[in-house]
């Protein structure tokens, strides 16, 4: 299925209302032609959303009503061959029923999971080992509301709402909030591996599976290459089983280039789409590449200003459009397949020598400052009232050395990528499981299969830095991944292939210069949308300083883009918390 959400009575002498079952059912999708399925007891509400991405069901429910729901694939390893998503469900049902987690500990795939004991009453929720697809949870005294979209939970108005602000901060420093953290008070994200078990007053939290506890390899660097290229092979394989046909993203990159040339040698034909700018790297590379494999290929140029749009809905909108969808159809057309997770977990992006350096000689604040600069973070004091900057300073680097301390890996440096693995990219495909019940596509994503990170997390790390193990990689591939230029990152490993002249690249300075010319009228609106409003937050945020900042960005006198998007980011949760915040205490 696609969606999952449910209310659980935490005391016998409070059931389910039904106005609150009602309200979760009209919550659930936006879609007016789903038809959510409805489980149900007197102290449960369970329900789901299935868009039939995959094909099959997945939920399994006893005669007495103890209950699995589950969102996304599991890919319950196994020697005799892949199950089906159904089949998984079932061990993972009759694990619960059993207390026996052991099952959790061999799924490849990104899923999250409700389990539902309805003789005592015992909610457990389940996340994959990256977490990857969330569940969001709120409880009290009374009752446990759970949702696989926090738009659910945002909505629903049993819920009292008071924005985090530190968690807020976070969004705004690093595009993600950190721990199980969400930008509103008592509402949670599940982590990595984590079961949270609620039962009556009880609430426990804990983990199936550490990715700390992995053992560096001992293997040659050549052995590992023709591993990592065996398992990546692997997670293609079983995640498309016998489709002939499939839809893919297809940038100018690497990572979508390997997906699709994992593809290709299984014999699998595939509709590309790319979407960039003309005339640039990224364009150009991923059509001379999609000649090479001779895949049905679209481009859709990026509007300028944009630099990461919303992937989902317009790949939704292109495939659903695309003149080829009926004439060549593909076996499960609401699958696509994605590179995410290629860069940051392979190519080791964000992981800088200096910042390894830092870890292994135990200065890992200087390390936590060299994160901070090296990504852009800044909170700028003078947006803030002066109460509320004095809380928020430095309220980032603590929230980083706080998940750093939960890591125990044998290289602290290779800590701080497990860091990275599991905030950055736990969190990475939030906006995608957001609005699936709109866009309505399912994604494909081999760089996360749990087996292939679990050895990526074994290698020595300065094997892996600046895409050096990665490029090494590629020569076990087909020739052809090779053949055509790609675009590479700053810094990393070049592409020997030279770029043709004249197209731009996304990482050059003229072009971000560009890029943020595009975006000045959109941030200027946005500003004076918000200094206009009867709801600004000025118990958070100083108006007058934001106008000031609004008047120098709209003529040209200075760029204050970063102060007008920081300010919108706050101003979106006051608003949906009727002005109440909640900083957490020092």
């Amino acid at each position: 299925m696609t969606l999952i959400a449910g209310i659980i009575s935490r005391d016998p002498n409070s059931p389910v209302s039904v106005s609150s079952a009602e309200s979760l059912k009209d919550l659930i999708s936006r879609n007016l032609s789903d038809e959510p399925i409805v489980f149900q007891d007197k102290h449960s509400y369970m329900l789901k959303v299935d868009i039939g991405a995959y094909g099959e069901t997945a939920h399994t429910v006893d005669e007495d009503g103890t209950l699995t729901l589950l969102a996304g694939e599991p890919l319950l390893s196994d020697e005799g061959g892949r199950k089906s998503r159904q089949a998984d469900v079932d061990s993972i049902h009759n694990g619960f029923i059993r207390r026996d987690r052991e099952v959790l500990t061999k799924a490849q795939g990104v899923f999250c999971a409700a389990h539902y004991h309805s003789s005592t009453g015992t909610l457990y929720l389940v996340a994959d080992k990256l977490g990857l697809r969330p569940i969001y949870y709120w409880v009290d005294d009374e009752y446990v509301v759970f949702a696989s979209a926090l738009r659910i939970l945002e909505e629903f108005a049993e819920i009292p709402k008071k924005m985090d602000l530190r968690a807020v901060t976070e969004i705004v420093g690093l595009s993600y909030p950190l721990s199980d953290r969400t930008p509103y008070a008592n509402i949670f994200r599940i982590k990595a591996a984590e079961i949270v078990e609620i039962s009556g007053s009880a609430i426990s939290r804990n983990k199936y599976w550490s990715w700390d506890d992995i053992k560096p390899s001992t293997e040659s660097e050549e052995d590992l290459l023709k591993e990592l290229y065996d398992r990546f092979d692997n997670a293609v394989s079983v995640r498309n089983g016998s489709d002939t046909a499939t839809v893919v993203y297809l940038s100018g990159g690497l990572d979508s280039r390997c997906v699709a040339a994992a593809l290709h040698s299984n014999g699998v034909r595939m509709h590309s789409f790319n979407f960039a700018r003309p005339n640039s790297q990224d364009q150009s590379f991923g059509l001379e590449y999609a000649r090479q494999i001779n895949s049905i290929h679209q481009e859709i140029p990026k509007d300028p200003g944009n630099h990461v749009p919303d992937y989902s809905s317009i790949m939704a909108q292109a495939w659903g459009e695309s003149s080829f969808r009926d004439s060549l159809p593909v076996e499960r057309p609401a699958i696509v397949w994605s590179g995410e997770g290629g860069s940051v977990a392979l190519g080791h992006v964000h992981t800088t020598v200096r910042i390894v350096d830092l870890m292994r000689a135990g200065r890992t604040e200087e390390a936590i400052e060299a994160f901070i600069e090296q990504e852009f973070v800044y909170l700028p004091s003078k947006l803030f009232r002066p109460k509320i900057y004095a809380r928020l300073s430095g309220i980032i680097n603590r929230g980083i050395r706080e998940e750093l301390v939960e890591i125990n890996a044998t290289d602290p440096a290779r800590g701080f990528f497990l860091f990275l693995l599991l905030n950055d990219q736990h969190r990475k495909l939030a906006n995608h499981f957001e609005n699936i019940d709109l866009h309505r596509l399912e994604f494909q994503l081999p760089f996360f299969d749990s087996s292939f990170l679990e050895l990526i997390a074994s290698i020595p790390l300065d094997y892996c830095l600046k895409h050096k193990l990665y490029t090494k990689w590629l020569d076990h591939f087909h020739p052809s991944v090779t053949a055509v230029p790609w675009q590479s990152y700053p810094g990393h490993e070049p592409c020997p292939i030279p770029p043709p002249p004249g197209l731009t690249y996304q990482w050059a300075e003229d072009f971000q210069k560009k890029e943020r010319v595009s975006q000045k009228k959109h941030l200027a609106r946005e500003a004076w949308r918000m200094v206009t409003s009867t709801d600004f937050p000025g118990n958070i945020l100083s108006k007058r300083n934001l106008r000031l900042a609004f008047c120098a960005h709209a003529t040209g006198l200075r760029d204050y883009g970063y102060i007008i998007d920081g300010a919108r980011i706050y101003y979106r949760y006051s608003k949906k918390c009727g002005g109440r915040f909640d900083i957490q205490p020092d």
